[in-house]
């Protein structure tokens, strides 16, 4: 089971959510038609688990039920989601179908995580449509709190979000094990170390500067060597001869990252430097990224 099997079965189901919101007024009948087609498509595919909906621990008084539960067939053959060298770990699969209100997604996140993945590893996939006010930024930011968390947990779990769009029929993944693609006035690229050389590189074509000035306008994201932190040699010099090395251990998601102040001076510099979105598409390969 992967992520590009359920992101294909969310997009032939995704008409069925087309004006489950109208105003501030959800249609809950529509989403659970969603639920439902999602539980049925997963089942007839050959991804080796099987799937139900509205499912609950056995023997315990919390009445909080799963929209859509996957786990480990043995009924079944298909492909599992994780590998070790000595053994392969199928992880339960938890789906919870909301709006992007971030109360919401940081309640059920913590619930399951405390009923469902303090002994084994879950996959748990956030699928969120627009609510009224919006609030996407703030759902991938506890998303990416709760990630963290779950991988202190148990490593082999994860946090991915899926925010769907109903009446387009596009599916935004954000995932927080794989790289992410910037960027940088205009060109593409494929880590948060190529574009930060890029960046600079950028502005070092337009601005005659020492490696004096250089370091003044760009700090610890440059140095005139590899240093001890690995820093990637440019092949490109300063006005006064200077080879400039350009940073390397960013980190755009957890607790302590460079990426969003490295951002905001490449703003103060003049470099137009932005994330892409990861989009699923179908096909090969299954992923577009826009900005």
């Amino acid at each position: 089971m992967t992520i590009e099997d359920l992101c294909a079965t969310i997009k032939s189901s995704l008409p069925t959510l087309k004006g489950a919101r109208t105003g501030k007024t959800i249609n809950h009948k529509l989403v659970e038609a969603f639920q439902e087609n999602i539980k049925d498509e997963l089942n007839k595919a050959p991804n080796g688990y099987d799937w139900e909906i509205e499912w609950q621990v056995k023997g315990r008084s919390e009445r909080d039920s799963i929209d859509i539960f996957g786990q480990p067939s043995k009924a079944k053959s298909g492909s599992l989601s994780m590998i070790t060298s000595k053994t392969v770990i199928a992880p339960n699969w938890i789906i919870e179908i909301d709006a992007t209100r971030s109360d919401q997604v940081s309640q059920k996140l913590l619930s399951r995580i405390a009923l469902w993945g303090l002994d084994k590893p879950i996959q748990y996939v956030a699928i969120l449509y627009p609510d009224t006010q919006n609030g996407k930024s703030a759902c991938e930011k506890y998303l990416r709190y709760d990630n963290a968390v779950l991988q202190k947990i148990n490593k082999y779990s994860s946090v991915i979000g899926l925010f769907v769009e109903p009446a387009t029929g596009v599916i935004e993944i954000l995932q927080f094990s794989e790289s992410n693609h910037f960027e940088v006035n205009g060109k593409e690229y494929k880590s948060m170390t190529q574009a930060a050389a890029e960046a600079i590189k950028e502005y070092l074509s337009k601005h005659h500067v020492s490696y004096k000035q250089l370091q003044q306008r760009w700090g610890k994201y440059v140095l005139d060597k590899k240093g001890p932190s690995r820093y990637k040699n440019l092949n490109v010099t300063t006005a006064d001869g200077v080879t400039v090395h350009t940073y390397t251990q960013f980190r755009q998601y957890g607790l302590c990252s460079y990426w969003a102040d490295f951002e905001k001076l490449c703003k103060k510099n003049g470099i137009k430097v932005s994330k892409m979105r990861k989009l699923y598409i179908g096909g090969i390969p299954p992923y577009t990224f826009m900005v």
